[in-house]
């Protein structure tokens, strides 16, 4: 299905109240919305972690005006008291803790009066790294505007690369890399980085992470909350138990040295149930204190009868995820509807 048919049943069903119905019929399930960064720059090829912020502007407005938007501490209260959420709850997430959340969404929070958590990757902050993923999109970026040869793994990325179609080359890349393993993912960085030399000064400011002091000014806002997202961003389902004990216990200690407090909230790296955490995963969250973790999975949750420690997201990325009709839909609810109907049309 084309972009531009997509778009017209999208307008056709928002035209029709389906957003409306599904926003009734959901009135009781809390609606978590997913960023990463926000930005005011212009990224060619777009980044789909890098939302434009007139975009995210107007997502709150919207977000504003048809939900209650409520603040983490207010979900982790209702989880562990059992205490209630207001109809149409929404609750506004960042992954990662990139920098831009200060510079460019922060404003934007306070402007409006909208509160939000972000979940850090709690090693990278306050350091000049920044996540391989990342780096992967500058090193393919720069390898195709210097006509670099390059091998890249992944279901078509080198077809893509040598066509010219950078973006399609980095996702299929991206989640190739993903897969691997960290061993083979670090020899496979390794040798674009001698391919295509990055100068490290010259990376991008939306690309850096927040350092301890932005936290602390921000929490002190009274506005965003702040919940963990592992170590150093690696993958739950592909750790053993010591690096288990490194991205999620240790963290967790640091969290704590740094703001005073022990974190409740917890953030699942890629964030599918089933293939990047098991329930394994989240009795040991359980067992480390966290009240309630976030995952990618399109779906609403019911804080009344669901497990706090599998709540999905809905994402708002650079991309069709955005579109103003698709979003609205999006966040009603009506994804399951969707993927009901795809399950009988197979």
């Amino acid at each position: 299905m084309t972009a531009r048919l997509k778009g017209g049943l999208h307008r056709a069903q928002v035209l029709a109240g389906v957003d409306r119905l599904f926003r009734y019929l959901n009135r009781n399930r809390l609606l978590v919305v997913m960023y990463h960064g926000v930005t005011e720059d212009s990224f060619d090829p777009p980044v789909w972690t890098q939302l434009p912020v007139e975009t995210f502007r107007h997502q709150l407005l919207f977000l504003r005006a048809h939900y209650q938007i409520v603040s983490l501490t207010e979900v982790v209260a209702a989880l562990r008291f059992g205490g209630t959420l207001p109809e149409r709850a929404a609750l506004v997430t960042f992954d990662d803790g990139l920098r831009n959340n200060f510079s460019v969404a922060f404003p934007v929070l306070e402007e409006l009066a909208v509160p939000a958590a972000i979940f850090l990757t709690v090693d990278l902050i306050g350091t000049d790294q920044i996540f391989w993923f990342d780096e992967l999109y500058l090193l393919i970026m720069a390898g195709g505007r210097r006509r670099v040869r390059l091998t890249l793994p992944g279901a078509g990325a080198q077809g893509h690369y040598q066509a010219g179609e950078l973006c399609e080359a980095y996702h299929a890349c991206v989640e190739a890399l993903k897969l691997v393993g960290v061993t083979a993912r670090q020899e496979l960085m390794a040798t674009l980085r001698r391919s295509v030399p990055l100068e490290r000064g010259r990376v991008p400011a939306d690309f850096r992470l927040l350092d301890w002091d932005q936290v602390r000014h921000m929490e002190r806002s009274g506005l965003v909350s702040f919940g963990v997202h592992t170590g150093t961003h690696r993958i739950l389902s592909e750790l053993d138990l010591v690096g288990i004990e490194a991205e999620l216990v240790a963290p967790r200690r640091r969290f704590a040295e740094e703001l005073g407090r022990e974190p409740e909230a917890f953030c699942f790296p890629n964030g599918r149930p089933g293939l990047d955490f098991h329930a394994a995963h989240q009795d040991f969250l359980r067992s480390c204190g966290y009240l309630c973790a976030f995952t990618t999975e399109n779906a609403l949750f019911d804080w009344r009868a669901g497990d706090g420690l599998g709540i999905g997201r809905i994402a708002a990325g650079n991309d069709g995820l955005s579109e103003p009709n698709f979003f609205r839909l999006n966040t009603s609810g009506v994804g399951r509807l969707w993927k009901a109907l795809r399950t009988l049309a197979r």
